[in-house]
């Protein structure tokens, strides 16, 4: 990749911030409804039992996996599914929540989103208790992705390669319909993190399970041995000069060493739900990112093994099963095993030969 030159990658491929809510407030409704029905249509259960009195509770939801996941455990298994969400209008994680509450309430499955912090004393107190107005056993799932995409300031500054790559205009994912929304391919800028950065990438990724665990277990709603306490993890290179050289590495960190505390003091399942590159809103954000999810997802493709969020949701199911008793949920087995293939291609890609290298993109069914 020598002689790429720098590049501007554009914040959610470019769309116009000022025009968003309007195309939200005239297309989302419809949009997320067509999607929601489409993808429900395609769901095969997993064979996901639980007792009436439990409830899966999610810190995100709205957007990306963890709404893949909420689908699949309401309209596939029929476990009711609470979430505390936190989205503005003029992004469209509040039009996919109004579209699953809506088929939720024609399909009978309890539902409840709350739009607001989840790292909030009141909200979860709040919350908490909503939850025991019905349900005895809560199973916690935390997806929140607040982290701030940079590298630690005494790194240093640098250029990572990346594409730049249009969006759906209306449901803000990176869209490989058509090579045609590959923009530009070359050199992006990697922000440096400060102190708050830092502070606010821990306070959202690394500590809000325990910010949780805690309170529900006062509650008596994490049960012995039965409750399962999971997050959304990202099993990044060691040597990613972004992920692995910020704050969401730092948070990650955090995180997983809150799981084993979780798992010792109130003795229930804690599970890393190990996640390859996937293609959300927020992975544009991160340099490289487009790059990594697109080049990994082409030799995926290649074999026949790249799966969708949909199918990764499927496979999350696993973990509300009496057997499975793994640490780990490894969704990402074959992104990691075809990392190696992937960085021998890097340095055959140019600006004028980068959509041929990703041909196979747009007969990927995105998200």
């Amino acid at each position: 990749m020598t002689g790429l030159e720098v590049i501007e990658k554009l914040p959610l491929g470019g769309m116009d911030i000022r025009e968003i809510p309007k195309v939200l407030e005239a297309q989302a409704p419809s949009v997320c409804r067509e999607l929601l029905a489409k993808q429900v249509a395609k769901i095969q259960p997993r064979g996901v039992r639980l007792p009436d009195d439990h409830l899966v509770l999610m810190l995100g939801g709205s957007n990306g996996i963890l709404r893949a996941a909420a689908i699949q455990l309401l309209f596939g298994e029929k476990v009711p599914v609470y979430a505390v969400h936190h989205d503005r209008r003029m992004m469209i994680g509040s039009y996919h929540v109004e579209a699953i509450t809506e088929l939720a309430k024609e399909r009978g499955v309890d539902t409840k989103w709350f739009n607001t912090d989840a790292t909030k004393p009141s909200v979860i107190e709040e919350t908490i208790a909503k939850i025991k107005e019905r349900y005895s056993v809560v199973h916690l799932i935390n997806g929140i992705a607040a982290g701030a995409p940079k590298r630690y300031k005494e790194l240093g500054p640098m250029h990572v390669a990346d594409l730049d790559v249009a969006y759906h205009p209306v449901l803000q994912y990176p869209d490989f319909s058509s090579l045609d929304n590959i923009r530009n391919f070359g050199l992006v800028d990697v922000p440096l993190a400060d102190e708050e950065d830092i502070s606010r990438t821990n306070k959202f990724m690394g500590s809000s399970t325990m910010l949780w665990a805690e309170p529900l277990a006062d509650a008596g709603l994490l049960a012995f041995k039965t409750s399962v306490v999971a997050f959304a993890d990202y099993d990044f290179e060691i040597d990613d000069p972004v992920y692995a050289m910020g704050p969401l590495a730092g948070a990650k960190i955090i995180q997983r060493d809150s799981m084993k505390k979780i798992h010792e003091k109130f003795n229930v399942k804690t599970i890393r739900l190990c996640y390859p590159a996937m293609a959300t809103t927020a992975i544009g954000a991160i340099p490289g990112g487009l790059l990594m999810f697109a080049l990994t997802s082409q030799v995926l493709a290649e074999d026949g093994k790249f799966k969708n969020l949909p199918q990764l949701a499927a496979e999350t199911m696993e973990i509300f099963k009496p057997g499975f008793t793994e640490s780990e949920l490894r969704t990402d087995a074959d992104f990691q095993s075809i990392l190696k293939e992937m960085h021998q291609r890097e340095p055959y890609l140019s600006k004028e030969n980068i959509k041929e290298h990703l041909h196979l993109l747009p007969n990927l069914e995105l998200p």
